[in-house]
């Protein structure tokens, strides 16, 4: 069977369109057609960005399923795609495809199924669970997990293993609200507060997060803007230009932006691990981990993560991962198509 997935964020709108057998497990022992990432706010509609696909590829009347991860909330069939002026339907989808079989899915269930789809050159370990010798669970059993991922925004989602099989539970986590650990973040959150009744994670977990942050320093901490840096926001994504000097220790106030960010994130990241607990392993996706991963690699989100008191001894059990194959979203959006 032909079929068609898609993976559908406020940056990045990606397809693939692919010949998929019934006993195929992974994404290699299928037959790729056509595939190709488009910037999304360069289209007005999702079904004006998916037919240029279509026209581009030349793909007409051959599509047996569909199935599109979309960075919102799913309901009825319906979702508007968080950070876009976007509604997508499935219903619409059906006709506009002229198939039967068209299904909309939160972008974090599709990070959850495909996870299976990748192999260990797309993870990087940023803590070994810790054996347990008192556990008492059934070893038969599959590591249940949580999936955190900031980007445009913030995803969480749920993995268990439950009659033999994954479950993927999406949440909207991201929106859930800001928890401060310590002095300088209460700080971040009084301030923030000024123009915001609801602070929430993905305000600050989040590629325009990490571009709060830096403003809040500068204007609070009174932290001096360098002229290259400010130049070159002018020219390029801020979120961008902070992690490119940060990562270079170019400038003080981009590093110490990146520091606050990769302890909010640390943090966060264990709550979700305790709100879903217990939990076997925690992955992390979205196109800022991988983009900072050599200063996840430290101590710094590690700390973060564990620091929680009378369980923390617990987060030490708890396996992490960072990926790094961006397309996970797609190739779990085709498995569901396929399925």
């Amino acid at each position: 069977m032909k079929v068609l997935a898609g993976d559908i964020g406020g940056t990045n709108a990606r397809f693939i369109y692919a010949e998929v057998d019934a006993k195929a497990k992974r994404i290699n022992n299928r037959r790729i057609i056509a595939k190709k990432s488009y910037a999304s706010v360069n289209y007005s509609s999702f079904i004006e960005v998916l037919n240029a696909f279509l026209r581009e590829h030349n793909i007409t009347g051959s599509i047996d399923a569909a199935c599109f991860a979309v960075a919102g909330p799913v309901r009825n069939g319906v979702v508007a795609v968080t950070n876009l002026p976007w509604v997508i339907s499935e219903k619409e989808l059906e006709k506009n495809l002229q198939i039967s079989k068209v299904k909309l899915i939160n972008d974090f269930i599709a990070v959850v199924y495909g996870l299976d789809e990748l192999k260990d050159i797309d993870f990087v370990t940023l803590q070994q669970g810790e054996v347990n010798s008192n556990s008492t669970k059934d070893i038969s059993s599959q590591p249940n997990a949580v999936v955190i991922g900031a980007g445009t925004g913030l995803g969480v989602a749920h993995r268990i293993w439950l009659n033999n099989h994954y479950y993927a539970l999406s949440t909207e986590a991201g929106h859930a609200g800001f928890a401060p650990e310590n002095e300088l973040q209460c700080q971040l959150l009084r301030w923030l507060q000024k123009t915001q009744s609801h602070v929430s994670l993905e305000n600050i977990l989040s590629g325009k997060g990490l571009v709060t942050i830096y403003n809040f320093l500068c204007e609070q901490e009174q932290l001096a803007e360098s002229v290259a840096v400010v130049e070159a926001m002018q020219k390029n994504d801020p979120a961008q230009v902070i992690t490119e000097y940060a990562l270079s220790a170019r400038d003080d106030l981009c590093h110490k932006t990146l520091e606050c960010f990769i302890d909010i994130y640390g943090s966060a990241t264990g709550n979700a691990a305790l709100h879903f607990f217990p939990v076997d392993e925690v992955y992390i996706a979205g196109g800022i981990a991988s983009n900072i991963k050599d200063l996840l690699v430290g101590d710094r989100f590690l700390n973060a993560f564990n620091n929680k008191g009378l369980m923390s001894a617990n987060m030490k059990q708890i396996t992490i991962k960072l990926i790094l194959q961006e397309n996970i979203g797609l190739y779990g959006a085709l498995y569901v198509a396929g399925a």
